[in-house]
């Protein structure tokens, strides 16, 4: 499950009752409920890189909608590599990314890649009733995904679709040797993580990672830095997410720099 609950409230919990109480038996993870409110980039960028990591029949229930109640679609999307349950506002993005040759710049629709299949959740029968307009994870998500786990197949979900939304993620752009990107997602410990893959640093000797009028020379390693390491612990890395990040050892690097996401960011590249 992925949603932007938190866990002050109960709605996580009751999404996990209503569940269990469909199939006693289904196991339930938790990737994470501190999506920001309503962030719904931030929860494609995170379901994005880590939705692999999973077996290929997971179910993935997400829920960042700030379109519940409205006449958005909540959908159900097939891919080699698991099965989601979300709304249709751009959430799985990064998902469909995946399966695309030349991913739009612009956000919008987009037809749905040959490789994979979308449904509209648009039977009632396996939702719970009376189904709120403001908790369709309760009543709509967490109910079709429990229903999906017992076997229920996905035309008895609902009706095939052929477009969905598309949210792009921001690119990164090159001149030369150098990148300009940003802040895609600050995580607990406080790392600022860019848009910048670990590809684009390939082959260069060193790099100058400049984030709001801060230098940080060098790639490290680890969280550690190297020989030389800064005062202040702040260090450039590529993260477990495969991204460029600035860090600090035992310390928040948004605490730290004042950044936040969306935060534009410049990398220098020394061959």
């Amino acid at each position: 499950m992925t949603t932007d609950f938190g866990l002050q409230d109960p709605y996580v919990g009751v999404m996990k009752g209503v569940a269990l109480g469909i199939n006693p038996n289904v196991q339930i993870i938790d990737l994470t409920h501190q999506i920001r409110p309503q962030n719904v980039a931030q929860a494609a960028f995170v379901l994005g890189s880590s939705y692999r990591f999973f077996p290929p029949g997971a179910i993935h229930v997400v829920v960042v909608d700030p379109g519940v109640g409205t006449d958005r679609n909540a959908l159900l999307l097939l891919t080699p590599h698991g099965r989601f349950l979300a709304p249709d506002n751009g959430v799985l993005s990064q998902v469909l990314r995946d399966y695309l040759d030349d991913p739009p710049g612009q956000a919008g629709e987009i037809d749905v890649p040959a490789a994979i299949a979308a449904h509209r959740l648009t039977n009632p029968k396996y939702w719970l009733h009376p189904v709120s307009r403001t908790f369709h994870g309760r009543d709509v998500f967490a109910p079709a995904a429990a229903h999906l786990s017992l076997g229920v197949l996905p035309d008895d979900l609902g009706e095939p679709v052929n477009r969905l939304s598309w949210l792009p993620s921001p690119h990164p752009v090159r001149r030369g040797n150098v990148i300009q990107g940003q802040i895609i997602n600050v995580d607990h410990f406080g790392n600022l993580v860019t848009n910048i893959p670990a590809a684009m640093l390939a082959e260069v000797s060193s790099i100058d990672f400049i984030i709001r009028g801060r230098v940080i020379q060098g790639l490290s390693h680890t969280f550690h830095g190297g020989p030389e390491y800064p005062k202040d612990g702040l260090v450039a890395l590529v993260g477990s997410h495969g991204y460029l990040e600035a860090a600090v050892r035992n310390g928040s690097a948004a605490l730290l720099l004042s950044a936040d996401i969306s935060e534009p960011v410049e990398v220098t590249l020394y061959p």
